[in-house]
């Protein structure tokens, strides 16, 4: 079967409201910024729990109904023009206890809670056996990234990625969560490239995020179990 080309839209600069910024962050200041958050999953814990959900999918699905729900976060560069793909789909790590390293699975992201689960849970038995690192094959153009270190809590986390220029695919690391206060916190770590994304924008995608953990349920029309 011959695979479909991801669909894109073309950035129209003339009219875009950060033409200026975009074009000073590429002329001299190539940057990325990240911030760490700790994330109250507390409600969204017993969610999973009420319905048999494992957690892992169910946050990586809960960041690409957010990542797809703004175009700063789905923006590129294709021969040489500022694209917006029109979707993307979530690319997450699975480690391996027995070779102690990781491969890097991707599922394709579907509006529906269960759709997703069920894709995931597809793509994990198929190929989560596999230590290769793209055991599914490399993954498509338009994707973001998530990875996981359940191992240890952190507040602050930092991804050194060599040779930065256009790469403009946000980048999501979860770490252990704890419980603080009658809370139980995620840590979450948001790395994006500041030519097409300012602190507000990943404010509003961290808020948003905080508002589909506190009710998934309302977000997802899965109201009975």
């Amino acid at each position: 079967m011959k695979k479909t080309a991801p669909e894109f839209t073309p950035v129209d600069l003339s009219r875009w409201a950060r033409k200026e910024h975009f074009e000073v962050f590429q002329s001299f200041a190539q940057s990325t910024f990240s911030q760490t958050v700790q994330l109250d999953i507390t409600a969204l814990l017993k969610t999973t729990k009420a319905f048999g959900w494992k957690f892992y999918p169910t946050i990586i699905f809960l960041l690409a109904k957010v990542v797809n729900r703004h175009a700063e976060f789905r923006m590129a560069m294709k021969d040489n023009e500022l694209i917006i793909w029109n979707e993307v789909h979530p690319a997450y790590t699975i480690f391996h206890k027995e070779t102690e390293t990781f491969s890097s699975l991707w599922s394709p992201f579907d509006d529906n809670i269960l759709h997703f689960h069920n894709a995931y849970a597809e793509d994990v038995a198929r190929y989560g056996n596999d230590i290769a690192y793209w055991p599914k094959g490399q993954s498509p153009d338009n994707i973001f990234f998530v990875s996981a270190i359940p191992w240890v809590s952190f507040t602050s986390f930092d991804t050194n990625v060599a040779n930065m220029k256009n790469f403009f695919t946000p980048m999501f690391t979860l770490g252990k969560y704890f419980t603080q206060d009658g809370k139980i916190l995620l840590p979450l770590a948001v790395l994006v490239h500041h030519s097409v994304c300012d602190g507000f924008h990943a404010a509003r995608m961290i808020n948003e995020l905080q508002e589909l953990c506190h009710d998934v349920l309302a977000h997802t029309g899965e109201r009975s179990a």
